[in-house]
């Protein structure tokens, strides 16, 4: 779960210290107000810019997608919350679906634009993974949780190399590993082979894998277990390629927080348990969490990062039991580790651990790297961000003056880094040997709300190349902690961290902001943080709900206008390099723009349909974008950022 595997602890506690004193808090301090909600108009032209050679890696694109959505559950392998693509600077809520599901992760989304899901829990049918149409959210197929396959982890989709402009959807889970068409057609499914003793039946980590990752330098498919067990299979046939590894940590345990009051529990596990049933161990899904975060947690809590350029493995765990000081089979203290597949010197490979640093207050945050693979960013539980290179020797760390609670957000440009934490989004400026806070967003999407006397940061941060798609939660302060009664996304500017545009969606979430190729914004249905505000205030919010929710973009001829002056201003950019010694960072510039330019094609005729566009403009702006796309070469950029200039005007 990109929100909550390294912070269930935090959100949890946070909740729990919302809610010691509601009744007393409810009723001295709850007052009547007026509602009168903020209406948000068209968002003007950003003046945000790339400026300089961005991080670019030294390879190509023939198994690795393009970021264009999210392939993986934070776009892509390194991890970088960072698409290439316009998010559409005006949306709204279109549908939800599948709301049985409470959805941890996801949904990912392939190159026609079809999504795809793991359910975490179920009410009802019992299935591995489905599937849904993108534009209405219909199931267009699942493959069911049967005696082949119990479970398994997210999805992870990569580009199919024999044959060209297809994709590939992998699966694994503890009785077997697949790989799948995107039309469901199972192209191979091999069983793992592993049997859990009986005697270990009830921890559940030892089954439990986190998604799929890909090591080029062995054309291999890498996962973990939450226990810490590692595997690699190939990409081709699924076979084992190496022998299981293990992360020499102990399983992680919280030595700070306050325990869920009963009363608590009480109130919110009946919720959920109408909602999405109970967990396989008979238990809520509340109490489950719970549980997981005050004495039984995994050695590796969330997803792993493989630079594609050197294939070198990242994994946030834990450290060896004794080392927190305590010597009682749980560790206190986080570890990154450095891996990779090596010769084992009989024409095989094994995986070996090349590196180490550990943390003090711990950290469980997926690693995010830099686009060269030079920078790894992570953030332990003290409120650092913490700058490594590739060696795990630290560069610099930054105190952003309270505890992160998601992943690190990677831009390939300008520097630029976003951390989450329970209140703000956070914009800082990475100088090489020192990193800087920038700004912290505007978060006002529920100014004038009746019920609504906090606004905060409620997910992950995605960098898209018009702005920064967040989460925002309001509701009701108590102990200075909110009590989640309203979601909705919003977009801020990358310059300034206003929000450009803002409108409230369905349902808590724990995944990420996922951002698709058409702009569209998806969310997971995951609601922990809300069901403890539906619970306290049950007359002030809507009932929870599992599912997909897709909010679709509006008034098409803004996306059109924000995709091409994007493209535009990086081929400016681009044209101010040294094609000798910037030629990868320039290489990678001609392809987002390409990927931009057809964004910005693809939504002209809906914005014509729409009444956004007239059909002369329509005409004028396409062929500027067909002269241009035509002379978008290395060796032609500033012709072809003529017209996209020309094409930008147009919307002045």
């Amino acid at each position: 779960m990109g929100f909550l595997k390294m912070n269930a602890r935090k959100v949890i506690t946070v909740l729990l210290i919302a809610t010691a004193g509601f009744v007393v808090f409810k009723t001295v301090f709850d007052k009547p107000r007026p509602h009168n909600p903020k209406v948000f108009g068209l968002p003007e032209k950003t003046q945000w810019k790339p400026v300089g050679a961005r991080s670019a890696g030294q390879y190509n694109y023939d198994v690795i997608p393009e970021p264009d959505t999210f392939n993986a559950i934070h776009v892509n392998g390194a991890n970088s919350d960072s698409v290439w693509v316009a998010a559409a600077p005006m949306f709204q809520l279109d549908w939800v679906a599948e709301s049985a599901y409470f959805i941890g992760n996801g949904p990912l989304v392939d190159n026609q634009g079809n999504l795809y899901f793991s359910p975490q829990f179920y009410h009802g049918e019992r299935v591995v993974l489905v599937s849904l149409d993108g534009k209405t959210g219909e199931r267009r197929w699942t493959i069911p949780a049967d005696d082949n396959i119990q479970a398994s982890s997210p999805a992870f989709i990569l580009n199919d190399p024999e044959n060209p402009g297809s994709q590939i959807i992998y699966i694994v889970g503890f009785d077997r590993v697949m790989a799948l068409r995107p039309d469901g057609e199972v192209i191979w499914s091999k069983a793992t082979g592993l049997s859990i003793p009986t005697s270990q039946y009830s921890n559940k980590s030892k089954g439990k894998f986190h998604s799929l990752n890909y090591h080029p330098a062995t054309d291999s498919l890498v996962s973990i277990t939450k226990a810490g067990a590692l595997f690699a299979f190939s990409r081709k046939n699924g076979e084992l390629i190496a022998p299981i590894g293990q992360i020499p940590g102990a399983p992680a345990i919280s030595g700070k927080g306050t325990k869920i009051p009963q009363f608590v529990l009480n109130k919110v596990d009946p919720l959920m348990d109408q909602s999405f049933g109970k967990t396989d161990e008979g238990l809520s899904l509340f109490s489950s969490a719970v549980n997981y975060i005050y004495g039984s947690g995994g050695i590796v809590t969330n997803f792993f990062s493989i630079d594609p350029g050197s294939s070198r493995i990242y994994i946030a765990a834990t450290a060896d039991d004794a080392e927190d000081g305590t010597a009682d089979g749980r560790s206190e203290i986080g570890a990154i580790y450095a891996l990779d597949l090596v010769d084992d010197g009989s024409g095989g490979v094994v995986f070996k651990i090349l590196s180490r640093k550990t943390f003090q207050g711990g950290t469980g945050s997926t690693p995010a790297l830099s686009a060269d693979g030079y920078r790894l960013y992570v953030s332990d539980n003290e409120g650092h961000v913490i700058s490594l290179d590739s060696d795990l020797v630290e560069v610099w760390r930054l105190d952003v003056g309270e505890p992160l609670v998601g992943s690190i957000t990677v831009s390939p440009d300008n520097h630029e880094l976003y951390a989450v934490t329970a209140s703000d989004v956070i914009q800082i400026i990475d100088k090489g040997d020192s990193g800087s806070m920038s700004w912290t967003a505007e978060l006002t999407g529920f100014d004038g709300y009746a019920n609504v006397d906090v606004q905060s940061n409620a997910l992950t941060a995605t960098v898209t190349a018009n702005g920064v798609v967040i989460m925002i939660g309001g509701g009701k302060t108590l102990l200075g902690k909110t009590l989640m009664l309203h979601m909705g996304m919003g977009l801020l500017d990358r310059e300034t961290g206003k929000l450009r545009y803002f409108a409230e969606g369905r349902e808590d979430s724990l995944a990420m902001s996922v951002v698709a190729a058409d702009g569209s914004i998806y969310v997971a249905h995951s609601p922990l943080r809300r069901a403890v505000g539906k619970a306290m205030y049950p007359g002030l919010t809507a009932d929870i709900t599992g599912g997909i929710a897709r909010f679709k973009p509006i008034r098409l001829d803004l996306l059109v206008r924000d995709a091409i002056c994007a493209a535009e201003a990086r081929g400016a950019n681009a044209t101010t390099l040294n094609p000798t010694t910037e030629s990868a960072a320039i290489n990678t510039d001609v392809r987002q723009i390409k990927v931009l330019i057809k964004q910005a094609s693809g939504a002209i005729s809906m914005a014509v349909s729409d009444g956004d566009m007239t059909t002369d403009d329509a005409a004028t702006v396409g062929n500027l974008l067909e002269q241009s796309s035509a002379n978008l070469t290395l060796s032609n950029v500033k012709q072809a950022v003529a017209e996209m200039t020309a094409a930008c005007a147009m919307f002045d």
